[in-house]
């Protein structure tokens, strides 16, 4: 028993001492300075800089480039990129439909999914064609039909989702 006091002691005094050391090394203002201390401001960059939508500017791309101060991009947002984003929220607006299985967003974002997006890098128009399909007209046709698209796409992100929706798996 007497061990255990000796170690809860030990610990209070290096907590102690650990707090007391984190304090002393803490600025401190004195009482009339905090008060009127001005609250922390944004500085504005020292040289013009490319600014994103959001207001943060743009790492500057040339090595002899002053950087500006506190959080920038990495690297501009270009419509390349603005591209992406809206591929990605237009994706998971898709996966929201599929989830709570409103089939006729699903297909209305579809629509709008292979409107701006003809390409399907991803594989995925086929499969969110399929799961609809699946939820509206569940059955033999459907399943077969998600079956084959499954076995096709091996690679697919959707591939599970197809097979949750339709295959029951």
């Amino acid at each position: 028993m007497k061990r255990g006091a000796v170690i809860a002691v030990l610990a209070l005094v290096v907590g102690a001492a650990v707090w007391l050391g984190w304090r002393a090394r803490r600025p401190t203002l004195p009482a009339a300075e905090a008060s009127s201390a001005p609250a922390p401001t944004v500085r504005p960059p020292a040289s013009p800089v490319a600014v994103a939508h959001d207001g943060l500017p743009i790492m500057p791309a040339g090595p002899s480039a002053s950087i500006p101060d506190g959080p920038v991009h990495p690297h501009p947002i270009t419509p390349e990129h603005e591209r992406i984003f809206e591929e990605n929220r237009l994706i998971g607006a898709l996966n929201g439909a599929m989830d709570v299985k409103d089939v006729a967003g699903l297909r209305r974002l579809l629509v709008e999914y292979q409107d701006k997006y003809p390409e399907d890098d991803q594989m995925l128009q086929g499969g969110y064609a399929v799961i609809a399909d699946c939820l509206e007209h569940p059955g033999e046709a459907s399943r077969a039909a998600a079956q084959r698209w499954a076995e096709e796409h091996r690679g697919s992100t959707l591939r599970r989702f197809v097979y949750r929706h339709c295959l029951g798996q």
